[in-house]
């Protein structure tokens, strides 16, 4: 699909009613729902990645995990606590998980342990799941924080408080994977993943709707965001993509380093 038409599809799909419009698209027409076993078995990879974080900066694992973010079927949280976690916190801005998306996902990552009738069964087993819900300084402290591909969707100013809450409530490290690229490439091959630094702020809005939010941060923004919520920065990487040959930057993008702008993912760890 061109991805200006997508673009219009998400911004009706902000109307009133469009939440549930849009599930049942992802549901029975794109059938992203229920998740496939070869994306459960890489968002189990996730949760061992974090894992490895943990033991490689604290040793051990981690009694406790927030998840900022956690989606639909809490996947990430399932295999945490396969993985030895204790507790898990999974929490999210809106409340997007669905019982039986959960229970799916449960039996795949964990092989008929986990048989779900209420939110309840989950929390009794050790997820507990908070939505709608910002984090907040005055939150469980936890050992760990994470998330997935989530913090790119954080309009700059909420992520400064999210960045600083989670600095109040991590006892332990904070472990992030972040899509730096043009999340609307994914479904038009057509467009370099580095299409949307051709646009002003201005010019992006309209394609910037409330379902396909990107905040559109370079790598180094994160990394200075981190420091300024007050994290010590122990990993950060990132993976740079292909620019196409005829792109025009807008403006607030040519202050940037080639190597920063055309990171097309990272990860950030810090304590």
């Amino acid at each position: 699909m061109d991805w200006r038409l997508k673009a219009l599809a998400f911004r009706a799909l902000a109307l009133p009613g469009g939440a549930h419009a849009h599930y049942f698209l992802q549901r029975h027409v794109t059938r992203n729902w229920p998740r496939r076993a070869k994306t459960l078995d890489a968002l189990a990879g996730i949760a061992h990645r974090v894992i490895e974080d943990y033991a490689r900066h604290r040793g051990g694992t981690p009694k406790t995990v927030l998840e900022v973010g956690a989606g639909r079927d809490l996947a990430v949280p399932l295999a945490l606590r396969r993985l030895g976690v204790e507790k898990v916190i999974a929490c999210d801005v809106e409340r997007l998980g669905k019982l039986d998306l959960v229970q799916h996902a449960a039996d795949r990552i964990l092989v008929g342990q986990l048989n779900l009738s209420s939110w309840d069964d989950l929390e009794r087993f050790g997820v507990n799941y908070l939505a709608p819900h910002y984090v907040s300084q005055d939150d469980e402290p936890v050992d760990c924080s994470c998330s997935n591909e989530v913090l790119e969707h954080v309009p700059a100013d909420q992520l400064a408080k999210l960045l600083t809450a989670l600095r109040a409530v991590t006892k332990g490290i904070t472990t992030h994977s972040i899509d730096y690229s043009d999340h609307y490439a994914r479904s038009d091959k057509s467009v370099s993943r580095l299409n949307f630094l051709r646009y002003s702020e201005k010019e992006w809005r309209p394609f910037n709707s409330g379902k396909q939010y990107v905040n559109r941060l370079r790598h180094s923004d994160y990394v200075r965001m981190f420091k300024e919520a007050g994290f010590t920065i122990l990993e950060e990487s990132s993976v740079a993509g292909d620019p196409p040959p005829d792109l025009k930057l807008a403006d607030q993008f040519k202050r940037y380093d080639p190597a920063d702008l055309f990171a097309i993912k990272g990860r950030i760890i810090a304590a």
